[in-house]
């Protein structure tokens, strides 16, 4: 069952209730706004739903259970700290100048698995390890907005920056400026390399790089091309290009000299805080 992005009638009412008790009629309409759903289904789910103690229904009120909330909490806390005790990805193993690859079959897969493995690698380095991304448009932000947003989130949380450079100087790249305006969270446009098809995140001694299918690329390209603006019809383009059948290849490797080289050249653009522990940066402030 999946409250972050629901499908399922089940899934829809939940996420519906997550913003508080509701009328049945209020929750059906609610429900409706996104999907299309039967009454006779949207009923059969409260059924369902209320038959598992995962909702209570009194005077045509409908409201999460408040036991059933108190288990997940308690289960998703501890499915926490047990993936942030024990899990110890092979990344995590690579030595020195060693390298793995990953090949995925839509964009929407590579996403999901780069994601995981960035938690992890943020999560075991100390707080002043930044988070330098380079993209030749921040495609992911606008296409795969709740999961990118859960992954800043994240990296917020930890105590470290995320500072996203970007190629491309469209409209559409600059629309999600205002969305970094602190300290922890900045966003720079400019060209710095000259492989225009690279993707490229460094944390720490660790490098995550991946190239598109050409295919996917010019699709990208396109997008950022035809639209200025976020209109349905350009989030639909975002929503279609994830899920092309085309291969991509992730690229992770261990290199405290090109790691090192890579920050200083996408740092120049940024406020950066001071480094205690690795070492790997000084006090900077932007370029002019």
């Amino acid at each position: 069952m999946s409250l972050i992005s629901p499908r399922k009638i089940d899934e829809l009412v939940l996420a519906a209730l997550t913003a508080g008790p509701s009328k049945t009629t209020t929750l059906f309409s609610e429900v409706c706004e996104s999907h299309l759903v039967s009454k006779q289904g949207f009923y059969a789910a409260l059924r369902r739903l209320r038959a598992n103690d995962t909702i209570v229904v009194a005077k045509r009120q409908v409201s999460l259970n408040t036991t059933w909330i108190h288990k997940m909490r308690d289960l998703v806390a501890k499915m926490g700290r047990t993936y942030e005790q024990r899990e110890e990805h092979e990344v995590l193993r690579l030595r020195d100048k060693e390298s793995i690859s990953y090949i995925f079959s839509s964009l929407r897969q590579l996403d999901n698995f780069w994601g995981h493995i960035q938690n992890i690698v943020v999560r075991a380095l100390p707080k002043d390890a930044a988070v330098f991304t380079y993209d030749p448009h921040y495609w992911f932000y606008i296409g795969r907005r709740e999961t990118e947003r859960a992954l800043i989130k994240e990296v917020v949380a930890s105590g470290k920056q995320f500072l996203m450079t970007v190629a491309g100087t469209t409209p559409l790249d600059a629309l999600i400026r205002a969305d970094f305006d602190t300290d922890d969270r900045q966003y720079h446009i400019k060209k710095s390399f000259d492989d225009a098809h690279l993707y490229l995140v460094v944390i720490g001694d660790f490098i995550f790089e991946t190239r598109f299918d050409p295919s996917v690329s010019a699709r990208i390209e396109d997008i950022y091309t035809r639209y200025t603006s976020l209109t349905p019809e350009a989030v639909h383009a975002f929503d279609a290009v994830q899920e092309i059948r085309a291969r991509s290849r992730l690229r992770v490797s261990r290199n405290k000299t090109r790691a090192q080289k890579l920050r200083s050249r996408l740092s120049k653009n940024f406020f950066i805080r001071p480094s205690d522990s690795l070492g790997q940066v000084s006090m900077t402030t932007p370029e002019k």
